[in-house]
């Protein structure tokens, strides 16, 4: 796995500015969020939402602006090896999309300690993609392992930051979204993009105990707070609720 992984880190370091979706599925609802100019879910579904003060965000600057967005779960391999067969449909795309360009990476052998390694495990799977009829290409990275691997063993060990963190409905099957929190301050997480099911004190603070086992340098302390942005709202509908912007502070602050 090491010439593999380096190859990986090296195609990753050529990004400037990656948002990172743990547990994705097939769903590309955050690529529809940024291709659209952070345009709230009822306005890219072309809708109004009488009653409610809400205001379209500012165009996102272009040093912020995701160029790489990196996916990550244990299975929908059919899915992704489908290649430019991909359906948008089911993916949360609520405007124009059309794959560019794919090509499967290097594999990454048996990168799962806590779920079982399968034949298709440690796959990768680029994208090349037009959304939203917009002139910039957009980049999509799936990778079929776990969500603790990609973040210990990649971001972490390799000093990959990641802008932005979206993620939604991480229900649990052995492990809780609400460990990303220990890490966002040392991949240098600006924002994130969750409902309550990743933010820490919103489940009883479940136990991550096959975490602390298996990725013990995915539970140091919480070093950050998420400050939830009141001004922009209904940004994606799970569900379990809606996706909120939550900006990542010190929690000194």
């Amino acid at each position: 796995m090491g010439n593999n992984l380096e190859i990986l880190v090296k195609e990753l370091k050529k990004y400037r500015c990656i948002c990172f979706y743990p547990s994705s599925g097939a769903d590309l609802s955050d690529l529809d969020f940024f291709a659209s100019g952070k345009k709230p879910l009822f306005e890219r579904l072309g809708e109004t939402a009488p009653g409610i003060p809400v205001e379209t965000a500012a165009p996102v600057a272009a040093d912020l602006e995701p160029d790489l967005f990196i996916h990550t779960d244990l299975n929908f391999y059919q899915e992704f090896a489908a290649g430019h067969d991909l359906e948008a449909e089911e993916c949360g795309i609520h405007s124009e999309y059309e794959i560019l360009e794919f090509r499967e990476l290097p594999r990454l052998d048996n990168p799962n300690k806590i779920g079982c390694n399968y034949d298709f495990s440690g796959q990768c799977f680029e994208y090349r993609l037009r959304l939203w009829n917009s002139e910039k290409v957009k980049t999509l990275l799936f990778c079929l392992c776990e969500n603790e691997f990609f973040v210990a063993k990649v971001l972490l060990a390799h000093k990959i930051s990641s802008t932005y963190v979206w993620s939604r409905n991480w229900n649990g099957g052995q492990t809780y979204g609400t460990w990303l929190a220990n890490v966002l301050d040392q991949i240098h997480t600006k924002k994130m993009y969750t409902d309550w099911l990743c933010i820490p004190g919103q489940r009883g603070e479940p136990r991550n105990r096959l975490v602390e086992k298996e990725y013990p340098e995915l539970m140091s302390p919480v070093k950050i707070k998420l400050v939830r942005n009141d001004e922009l709202r209904w940004i994606d509908e799970g569900a379990h609720g809606w996706v909120e912007e939550f900006d990542v502070e010190p929690a000194g602050n």
